[in-house]
């Protein structure tokens, strides 16, 4: 995992890409409310937050993906629950 993870932070620099796709991403899972979106968020700031969670300073950010993984989830029982009632 650490190579993977060295691969694409390091040698590809995606440090900065990836925390902007993930929150364009984000967004457009709100916009859309579509939580295909959201799980697209959560796994594009896996990357970087699975690097700031192994810094002294921030251990709290390896749970920053579950934010959009719970909206996701909120947003699928909420699509699933509007086509029940139609």
């Amino acid at each position: 995992m650490e190579q993977v993870m060295g691969l694409l932070l390091g040698t590809l620099q995606l440090f900065f890409p990836l925390i902007v796709m993930s929150a364009i991403t984000f967004v457009l899972g709100l916009i859309l409310r579509s939580w295909l979106w959201m799980l697209a968020s959560a796994v594009l700031i896996y990357p970087d937050a699975w690097y700031l969670g192994a810094t002294p300073a921030f251990p709290w950010a390896i749970y920053v993906p579950l934010i959009p993984v719970f909206v996701a989830l909120w947003l699928f029982l909420l699509n699933k629950r509007d086509k029940k009632a139609s």
